[in-house]
């Protein structure tokens, strides 16, 4: 399973970064991982389908 970051899945599924956030917030499209250190959202390829 291929892995986006934020910005890549923004562009991949022409959803804003500002909307995965606020998707993410209300759990409707949660990322699979979210960097500790860094705090960065990885969303999963087969996340892109739920997105679309």
């Amino acid at each position: 399973m291929r892995r986006f970051s934020i910005c890549q899945f923004s562009q991949a599924t022409r959803l804003s970064i500002k909307a995965l956030r606020l998707y993410a917030d209300r759990g409707l499209l949660n990322p699979v991982h979210i960097d500790p250190e860094s705090g960065y959202r990885y969303y999963a390829s087969d996340q892109l389908i739920q997105a679309g």
